[in-house]
């Protein structure tokens, strides 16, 4: 097995730091490519669950949670923020 990558590390460091306020914000800090293969989840798969975030699986955010050493419920979080200003920024103009 391969050792997991230090930065990794930075992740939760940056989030208290409120660097980071979006799950694909993490993305500036670990590239997105060592993330997937991690999670055994094809790239452009991960790509698009990043870009989609309502799809991914319970067990797969655990998962990635584990890698990064954080809580599962600051990583949802930042998933729920980032689901939040996707679905506000989609908002057809003039709806509330």
């Amino acid at each position: 097995m391969l050792a997991k990558d230090k930065r990794y590390e930075l992740i939760v460091p940056m989030v208290s730091a409120g660097r980071i306020h979006h799950f694909r914000d993490l993305f500036h800090f670990i590239p997105k490519t060592i993330v997937a293969r991690d999670l055994g989840i094809n790239n452009v798969r991960f790509t698009r669950l990043i870009d989609d975030v309502e799809d991914f699986s319970l067990k797969d955010l655990l998962r990635l949670a584990a890698l990064m050493e954080m809580e599962p419920l600051s990583l949802l979080r930042l998933i729920f923020d980032q689901h939040l200003a996707d679905k506000k920024a989609k908002r057809p103009k003039g709806s509330k």
